[in-house]
């Protein structure tokens, strides 16, 4: 499962004639180390309740009741409670999330992909839930997306630099 990364970039301008390889190359260099820097930094936080809130994950069953209710111990997230000791969204056992560390990165000039296939049981629902884990795991919030293009265009200029220097 690939999940391409939308990132807020800085507008550069027209690249002069002379400088498009160079730019070219820089600018892959520059998206390979913003998906390494996503894979390294942001992958093991979608796991998290605090992902889970500021990305707007659906709320799994029993998640807004009392936790000494009867109602929740037979609920989805007091039965996790119960089995794995955790609550954290997108995680049962933890099998994805081990899966999840091998990646695939990929890039071209205009962008980076981090492909996750331990990510595929995502992919499998029920037919009757409006919960999405696919469309959770690879959701970028506004300030990931504001960290990443920053961090993409402080790559880019560390990369044109040190092509300068050759």
């Amino acid at each position: 499962m690939a999940f391409p990364i939308a990132v807020q970039v800085r507008e550069r301008g027209a690249t002069p004639r002379r400088m498009k390889t160079a730019y070219t190359a820089a600018s892959r260099k520059a998206w390979h180390a913003v998906a390494l820097r996503f894979h390294t930094e942001y992958r093991d936080k979608r796991f998290t309740e605090e992902h889970a809130r500021e990305a707007g994950y659906v709320r799994r069953k029993g998640e807004l009741l009392p936790r000494d209710s009867k109602a929740f111990r037979r609920s989805y997230t007091g039965r996790k409670l119960l089995l794995k000791g955790h609550t954290r969204p997108l995680e049962f056992s933890g099998k994805t999330r081990r899966a999840v560390r091998a990646v695939s990165i990929s890039e071209t000039s205009k962008g980076g992909k981090a492909a996750y296939r331990g990510a595929n049981t995502f992919n499998f629902r029920h037919p009757k839930s409006n919960i999405r884990m696919s469309d959770e795991f690879r959701f970028i919030t506004p300030r990931e997306a504001r960290e990443l293009g920053e961090y993409y265009d402080l790559q880019l200029d560390r990369f044109l630099a040190e092509g300068d220097k050759s």
